[in-house]
């Protein structure tokens, strides 16, 4: 809606694990321009994470991840140790 209302755009997450970030990802790969640019850094900054292969960072850029659903897969051992109970 604010794309086609020519209001500006900016794409961002903080302390998302891969999987909140792949699917930010995968929404913002949609629209024609982020006016504003895009931060995606919050995987990077978390001691652990919940995927068997983290989200791939390149020359300040974080690629979309490819694959069936969000393109990553949980890992089971990681989802269990965070769980909280």
């Amino acid at each position: 809606m604010a794309e086609a209302a020519g209001i500006g755009l900016y794409g961002g997450c903080l302390l998302e694990s891969s999987v909140g970030a792949a699917a930010h990802l995968h929404a913002f790969a949609t629209l024609r321009d982020l006016a504003w640019g895009c931060e995606h850094f919050g995987p990077q900054i978390l001691t652990g994470d919940l995927v068997t292969e983290p989200l791939a960072f390149h020359d300040f850029a974080v690629h979309l991840p490819e694959g069936p659903g969000l393109g990553v897969t949980l890992d089971p051992d990681k989802l269990r140790y965070y769980a909280r109970t």
